[in-house]
């Protein structure tokens, strides 16, 4: 393996061979949902998009009030992602070529961009890797991002995470580059890519540490304070500029004012009091019954990345911190002892200080490799202690953990053997089979779908189902024909607290009911977890799966990731709520018994 590698032919065309391969799975089924938006995300995006209008002027679009692109301007009172995402789909969706598509083309246009952000994402890592380590090691990091299962799943969706993930790496990639380069124009890229990134999404933000402390390495490996001064005024004014005119629903005054938009702030506020365990807020009721920590590294190894992959990064990531803790500590020994030893009291001052400082002995190479480790354990660990800690929000850190794996793996790892290439087969093997798995569920109809389907033939015109509030009824249009002449749907509301007059009024729901559909794990895969606070819907469903009610399951249909060749089906209900109700949910429908 290590010969193939080294092949320069192989070397030269692998990278777009992997490049490729990546867009190809990627947009591999990207009409996943058989045109019917099964993604709440999604369809608020598409319709927020849809409103939009193109300004006439640069001035229309660059003013809050006015431009029609701001989506307070086009009726949506709530509205916290950014706008840069919307605004690239909107323009590109105008074209004839994704007119081809059928159905809604802005979402299909947005999934496809979605795709090709996410391929960047691929290119920067193969970028990135060469930069840090070598070319080899950049070869399978690449490789190893473009099968991770998280960003494929996202990258089949319109909404703002590739983009926001893009834009970091490749703020990440300027950022390396005027620590090496010292160069002016990396610092107004940077400034440029980074501005982008809070456009995609405020919580950018969170990648400030990690620009802060590059800087700070060329203030104390060059000592030129000035120097670092402009790069930090550069990067801050393009930052804002960038920031100020790819997303203007953000701010209220002309160019030149930073003053943030009230409905922003407000926005913003609604946001972080719904995701608090006071508010019982019904999407985020799933992070009640979840350990801080272990629940998004569980999903991280098991579901984001899948065991084989998820296992050797896990090491690896480890593995990095062990070293730079060790050298860490080293240097604060050595320090220590020369700070005892009476020949450190006489030394000049230059030399004190750089017994102290010392950043002559770290590498460009070393420190960018500690950024890399910093970003992962700094973004991990603080979402991974937040109330809600859904699988996206660490998509920022997939590509680095990437790097560390593949580093991981060629350096230390797999050399170690003597027969490595037979680890490395093992090791693509297993990786290409949880991949291939995953993307069975984009090669059949989509779980709703079928469901959708046997209930128009299995069940009655005129029977009544029923529709859990926050999740998307059945059955669906398919071909022209829809259920509003056919079946009576009864909406209930499961999420709702457990007074005596919710218990009362859903008793006597489910008496009019002629069938129970659930149609994802959303409202019993939550509330079963929280028997404390809902101890009546905890009770139902529990009684409900037993067969303790007169209700008699009539189907079953699910979309697991089915293992190639062998056919064994992946049950991945145990991970978080978003990783299966968008594209592969579980669907359930009891038929309720005579004498309820």
């Amino acid at each position: 393996m290590h010969n193939f590698l080294g092949s320069k032919i192989i070397q030269k065309f692998l990278p777009v061979f992997i490049f490729l391969f990546a867009f190809a799975i990627r947009v591999y089924g990207i009409n996943w949902d058989q045109n019917q938006h099964l993604h709440p995300d999604e369809r608020f995006l598409t319709m927020t998009t849809g409103s939009m209008i193109w300004p006439k002027t640069f001035s229309e679009y660059i003013n809050p009030s006015q431009s029609l692109l701001n989506p307070y301007n086009i009726g949506a009172g709530f509205y916290v992602y950014g706008t840069l995402p919307t605004t690239i789909t909107k323009y590109l969706s105008r074209f004839e070529f994704f007119d081809k598509f059928q159905y809604n083309n802005i979402a299909l246009t947005g999934r496809l961009m979605s795709t090709i952000f996410d391929v960047g994402v691929v290119i920067l890592t193969f970028l990135i890797t060469s930069k840090i380590f070598n070319r080899k090691t950049a070869l399978l990091a690449a490789f190893l991002y473009s099968i991770s299962v998280l960003p494929i799943q996202l990258s089949h969706f319109f909404a703002v995470d590739t983009f926001l993930n893009f834009f970091l790496v490749l703020s990440f990639y300027f950022l390396i580059k005027l620590i090496s380069e010292k160069k002016y124009s990396q610092s107004i890229l940077l400034g440029l890519s980074y501005g982008a990134a809070l456009a995609c999404k405020i919580s950018a933000l969170y990648f400030l540490p990690v620009l802060l402390l590059g800087l700070l390495f060329i203030l104390l490996k060059n000592k030129k304070i000035v120097l670092v001064t402009y790069y930090l005024l550069l990067v801050t004014l393009f930052t804002y500029l960038s920031f100020r005119i790819l997303d203007t629903h953000v701010f209220s005054g002309n160019l030149f004012s930073p003053k943030l938009s009230l409905q922003y702030i407000k926005n913003i506020k609604e946001l972080r009091s719904q995701g608090t365990k006071s508010s019982f807020f019904p999407p985020a009721i799933q992070w009640l019954s979840v350990k801080p920590v272990i629940f998004p590294l569980k999903n991280i190894i098991l579901w984001g990345f899948g065991l084989p992959l998820g296992i050797l990064s896990t090491l690896a990531v480890i593995h990095s911190s062990y070293n730079i803790f060790c050298v860490i500590l080293t240097r604060g020994k050595n320090l220590i002892t020369n700070i005892q030893k009476r020949s450190f009291l006489n030394t000049q001052d230059d030399n004190r200080k750089n017994l102290i400082r010392n950043p002559n002995n770290v590498t460009i190479e070393q420190w960018n490799h500690f950024l890399v480790l910093f970003w992962i354990l700094l973004l991990f660990f603080y979402q991974g202690v937040q109330f809600g800690s859904s699988m996206r929000y660490f998509l920022p850190i997939y590509p680095f953990i990437a790097i560390i794996t593949a580093n991981f793996i060629t350096t230390h790892l797999f050399p170690k053997f003597k027969k490595s290439y037979i680890l490395y087969s093992i090791f693509y093997i297993l990786v290409l089979l949880y991949l291939m798995s995953f993307l069975s569920i984009y090669s059949k109809p989509h779980s709703r779908v079928m469901a959708s389907e046997w209930i128009y033939k299995n069940i009655p015109a005129g029977s009544t189902l029923s529709c859990d509030a926050w999740d998307d009824c059945l059955p669906l249009n398919i071909e022209g024909v829809g259920y509003q002449n056919q079946y009576k749907i009864l909406s209930m509301e499961p999420f709702a607290m457990d007074t005596p007059e919710k218990q009362t009024k859903f008793n006597q729901q489910l008496q009019q009911l002629d069938y129970l559909v659930l149609t994802s794990n959303r409202a019993w895969g939550s509330l079963t977890k929280v028997p404390n606070k809902f101890p009546f819907m905890s009770k139902f469903y529990n009684d409900l799966f037993a067969g303790k009610l007169n209700f008699q399951k009539v189907a079953e249909i699910t979309s697991y990731p089915i293992v190639p060749i062998l056919n064994i089906p992946i049950s991945d209900q145990s991970s978080e709520e978003a990783f299966t109700v968008y594209d592969h949910p579980k669907v359930i429908i009891y038929k309720r018994l005579k004498g309820f």
